[in-house]
């Protein structure tokens, strides 16, 4: 039983999608009543939060409450594997340049779990998300490292589709200069085993489009041979972290840093007092680093 789920069922005899909702755009500790209950009743609830995820990623409620609204109910569709979000969540990634803004470091952090639980078998999809020069880099990073997944987990694309389709947004990627699309890139290119792409990863390197400091050839080559010494061809995934995500409310916990349930509370005032559609988050300095690279 997940901690804390004793304590939340005793939340519940008032609940209702609509306190639900309410507790989900208030913003302070971690919503627990109101997720654990929303889990606990998706097929009730699921209409009206899936109604609320589409309104926001097609702008028509960009408020600081809508934004928390989608931050919870994504992560909620990603535990439930609910498909009905896999097409406004592609949107955002393609469209919304600040998506940052609602989901955080979550942008990084869970978005290929969810991607990877709601997919809905329409590849395009997800690729139209990646190679959107409009979207934010880290969530179309993100992306491709969930179809990466898909693609050796799921079998979307067979390995000749996905190495055709990486070398043909190795050349077409816009706008091309220095961007976090191309570490992920060549992490995706080791993750599935795909040795013949090294010779790639080193122009990258040479370009100055991959830092050494992010990824190298030791990487890839590591990562490669961690693909193929694992049967499932998963290995190299799960060494960087990306896999479905399966518990949602753990998950943000366990982002949260706390033991006790007190959550994001400086992120949601912040949220809470603009609306979600300001501009854009640049995160300077932020870098993307894959997980066996801070190991090293």
């Amino acid at each position: 039983m997940r901690a804390g789920k004793t304590k939340m069922a005793n939340w519940g005899h008032h609940m209702s999608v609509n306190e639900a909702l309410r507790q989900l755009a208030a913003g302070g500790t971690l919503p627990l009543g109101g997720l654990q209950w929303t889990l606990d009743h998706w097929n009730r609830a699921s209409p009206r939060l899936l109604k609320r995820l589409g309104d926001f990623a097609a702008g028509r409620n960009r408020s600081g409450a809508a934004g928390l609204e989608a931050f919870y109910i994504v992560h909620l569709c990603g535990e439930k594997g609910d498909t009905g979000a896999y097409a406004p969540l592609c949107r955002m990634i393609a469209e919304d340049p600040a998506i940052d803004e609602w989901l955080g470091d979550c942008v990084t952090e869970t978005l290929p779990g969810i991607l990877i639980k709601v997919f809905a078998g329409d590849v395009s999809a997800l690729q139209r998300a990646i190679e959107s020069s409009a979207g934010y880099e880290f969530a179309r990073a993100s992306a491709l490292a969930a179809l990466g997944y898909l693609v050796r987990s799921q079998g979307v694309m067979t390995d000749a589709e996905m190495a055709g389709y990486l070398r043909r947004i190795r050349d077409d990627f816009t706008p091309y200069g220095s961007s976090i699309i191309w570490a992920a890139w060549a992490a995706t290119a080791a993750n599935l085993g795909f040795a013949e792409l090294r010779g790639d990863v080193e122009s990258l390197i040479r370009e100055g489009l991959v830092s050494t400091e992010v990824f190298d050839l030791k990487c890839f080559d590591r990562q490669i041979e961690l693909a193929l010494s694992d049967p499932s061809g998963l290995a190299g995934f799960e060494g960087d972290y990306v896999g479905p995500l399966d518990d949602a409310i753990s998950a943000l916990e366990k982002l949260s840093g706390l033991d006790d349930y007190d959550c994001f509370e400086d992120e949601v005032a912040r949220t809470r007092s603009r609306p979600a559609n300001l501009g854009v988050m640049t995160r300077q300095g932020q870098t993307f680093i894959p997980a066996h690279k801070m190991l090293d």
